[in-house]
């Protein structure tokens, strides 16, 4: 459906670029509450710094920030620059995916755990904590898609838990492990649980390129932390929701590439 005339394709991706700023200013308030102890169901947006209720006006994805220098229009304050990269961001991976899998119904539940995965990394980067509550809510939208697309039976039942088990289960067990040896936490519970909802979505062998993506992501992000001399609490979290959005994207080409390398072709 998306490619049937150049208008339709302009429209279609227009529209998914606009819905992912909408969804990413969305989050990023749900994000906020949620790390903030605040209600997500009463009180209106506020800014962080004044905390003057927001108009209409002023929660305009990525135009507001524009029109308003990225400056409070209340209290003239700055506004964090992460909050339009962040729209841009996930406005723009909406594009992709879109391009990615067309207008589908797997489309639609792979947008929803991009959604997912955008609120886990701010939750993680402002509490160092993976709710439980979004991981739930990832894995009752893809047992959704699989009853009701993908059709249930027990064999498909049992690759989708290879799917969430193969990587995450060998790596609690050698965090365990690590642990007990070291006397200390190794990696936190959370990331392991976010990994088994990656491998539901994705599959064991994109899984696979999630994590060592992650790892590389992590170890240069760690490096800048350490330069600026930033807080010592490290998230991996965020570095696993990006490395599984670039695994969903491109890890099909980049396994194929490895394979014909190992293959000799």
């Amino acid at each position: 459906m998306l490619f049937l005339s150049p208008a339709i394709t302009i429209y279609i991706l227009t529209l998914a670029f606009v819905i992912g700023a909408v969804m990413a200013s969305f989050l990023g308030c749900l994000g906020w509450r949620i790390s903030n102890g605040e209600s997500i169901l009463r009180g209106r947006s506020h800014c962080d710094a004044c905390g003057h209720p927001l108009k209409g006006r002023d929660l305009i994805p990525i135009l507001s920030y524009m029109m308003r220098k990225g400056r409070c229009a209340y209290c003239n304050q700055p506004i964090p620059k992460s909050t339009v990269y962040g729209e841009l961001l996930l406005a723009v991976t909406f594009v992709l995916t879109t391009l990615r899998f067309d207008v589908t119904w797997e489309c639609l539940m792979m947008l929803m755990f991009i959604s997912i995965l955008y609120l886990v990394a701010m939750v993680d980067i402002y509490t160092r904590i993976i709710p439980d509550s979004a991981l739930a809510l990832a894995i009752v939208i893809r047992l959704l898609y699989f009853f009701l697309v993908e059709g249930f039976s027990l064999g498909k039942i049992i690759v989708l838990l290879l799917d969430g088990l193969s990587i995450s289960l060998p790596l609690l067990i050698v965090v365990l492990l690590m642990e007990k040896v070291l006397k200390k936490e190794a990696m936190g519970g959370g990331d392991i649980k976010l990994l088994f909802v990656i491998g539901l979505f994705v599959g064991w062998e994109k899984n696979m390129l999630c994590i060592l993506l992650a790892c590389i992501l992590g170890i240069i992000g760690g490096y800048i932390q350490i330069r600026n001399e930033e807080s010592k609490y490290f998230a991996f979290g965020p570095y696993l929701a990006a490395s599984a959005v670039l695994s969903l994207l491109v890890g099909d080409a980049v396994i194929g590439w490895y394979m014909s390398l190992l293959m000799g072709k």
